[in-house]
């Protein structure tokens, strides 16, 4: 029952949580509009998946030199900032909601794991069957060819797993002394 737990309590704050940042980022960017959002999603709506698992993608020291390092570097965007800590903020708190969820520290790490593990799938739904979806991960992430793009979501997630799991494990319920 712990792992169930662990797993949909983090699975829905990492989904609820990406959504949300992704609403303010529109909100607060200068040149975006809700239209803007629906516009995108209306013209490819695999987008979707983006929105709300986007952030798995994303490595933690990518997200590390969007909010720390740019708005030192004289490229400060507040949207741009806020999107950055929602996808530091989204993994974070489905980690530490999977180690206080699971019974043990393997379920713990395991919802953990599976969050991550499903996460990307959707992303890789969108990838294979929209080419506008393949397009704009292209063009924000600098990925050229399908292969590019699957590689590294897949090394990518790897690091999230291993990186956003210490985060389950150190808020685990249980403790070995």
């Amino acid at each position: 029952m712990g792992f169930g737990k662990a797993f949909l309590l983090s699975l829905t704050a990492f989904v609820g949580i990406n959504f949300i940042f992704t609403i303010i980022y529109y909100a607060l960017s200068p040149g975006l509009e809700f239209g803007d959002l629906f516009d995108t999603i209306q013209g490819a709506p695999l987008m979707i998946l983006y929105y709300l698992f986007g952030s798995i993608i994303c490595t933690p020291f990518t997200i590390f030199n969007w909010t720390i390092a740019q708005p030192y570097l004289g490229n400060f965007d507040l949207a741009f900032l806020i999107l950055g800590l929602g996808y530091l903020i989204a993994p974070i708190i489905a980690a530490i909601l999977a180690g206080r969820f699971g019974e043990s520290k393997g379920q713990c790490f395991g919802g953990w794991l599976l969050t991550a593990v499903i996460s990307i799938v959707p992303v890789f739904i969108g990838v294979f069957l929209s080419a506008t979806f393949q397009t704009i991960l292209s063009t924000t992430y600098f990925w050229g060819s399908l292969d590019v793009i699957l590689i590294s979501s897949i090394i990518s997630c790897v690091i999230n797993i291993v990186f956003y799991g210490f985060f389950a494990l150190l808020f685990s319920k249980i403790e070995y002394y």
